[in-house]
């Protein structure tokens, strides 16, 4: 099973997470969450184009209730994809950097044990994959508009890569 991770994040240097999301390549299987509360020290463009995309409500959690589901998700995940293992695809080396803070609890005491899982970097795939990223974006109004809300955002990934493999 391939999870595609898209996040998106508050500071300069990429290290305060906002949102993550993950999509299988099935679409049977989807994880989107906010951290709760968001981090304060956001940059302008995240305040003014990230922030108004968050759903909020159930989807923000504190960091502890954030890295359960996230363990749980990938629980599911992998109880799913037996005998294989889990893929994470990704299109920014960051993802997987944010995506391993966040299964390490927020540097939170009693941290669970960190999933095993495969890598895909989408770069890799050459430039076919930005190119049907941009191609989804422009073809659906819808889509373009809510581009940066990282589960938009990664489901348009994994169609990307769909249709590469087409």
């Amino acid at each position: 099973m391939i999870l595609f991770i898209d996040t998106e994040w508050a500071d300069e240097l990429a290290n305060e997470l906002v949102s993550l999301a993950l999509v299988s390549d099935c679409g049977r299987f989807e994880f989107y969450a906010e951290r709760d509360p968001l981090p304060a020290d956001a940059t302008e463009f995240v305040r003014t184009v990230i922030y108004p995309l968050l759903e909020r409500d159930l989807r923000a959690l504190p960091d502890a209730n954030f890295t359960q589901q996230l363990h749980e998700f990938f629980r599911t995940a992998q109880r799913t994809a037996r005998p294989n293992k889990v893929t994470v695809a990704y299109d920014h080396r960051n993802d997987l950097d944010l995506l391993g803070i966040a299964l390490e609890a927020f540097n939170l005491p009693d941290t669970p044990p960190r999933p095993a899982f495969a890598t895909l970097d989408l770069s890799s795939l050459g430039a076919a994959f930005p190119q049907h990223v941009e191609a989804c974006f422009s073809n659906d109004s819808t889509l373009s508009a809510r581009r940066h809300h990282a589960l938009v955002d990664a489901r348009v990934n994994r169609d990307a890569y769909r249709l590469l493999r087409q």
